[in-house]
Parts: C-alpha cells; structure tokens; sequence
C-alpha cells in the first residue's frame, strides 16, 4: 500500500467474484460517483480475485495511486 502520509478515513468494499466485465465497470463507476458525491477523495484502490477495496480520504482527488 502506497498511501503515505494520506489520512484513510474508511474502505469501500465491492464483491467482484464470478462478475462479468460489464458489471464490474457499472458497480466501479457507481461507487466513484457516490464517493465523488460525497466530497470525499479515493487515495487508492486495490483488488484481490474476489473484492476491489477503495480507500476513502479527505478532500477531492482527481487521480488514484496504486
């Protein structure tokens, strides 16, 4: 994990096992918007074959790390 002096304020946590690539993008795409929505930022996101964890911190970040 790359987030140095980032502060995590929590995980957004998506399931993606036995998903297609479709659905993927359409849930990926709704946790950004609801992140966004929220004014917060995503400091990283890192993905294992079953999950994608989104790490949520403070302010509005326009790139991810990772």
């Amino acid at each position: 994990m790359t987030l140095n002096n980032d502060k995590v304020q929590g995980v957004k946590v998506i399931n993606i096992f036995e998903e297609n690539a479709e659905a993927i993008e359409k849930m990926v795409n709704k946790v950004i918007l609801e992140i966004n929505q929220q004014g917060k930022a995503i400091l990283e996101i890192q993905t294992t074959g079953d999950n994608m964890f989104f790490f949520i911190g403070e302010g509005e970040a326009t790139t991810v790390r990772g």
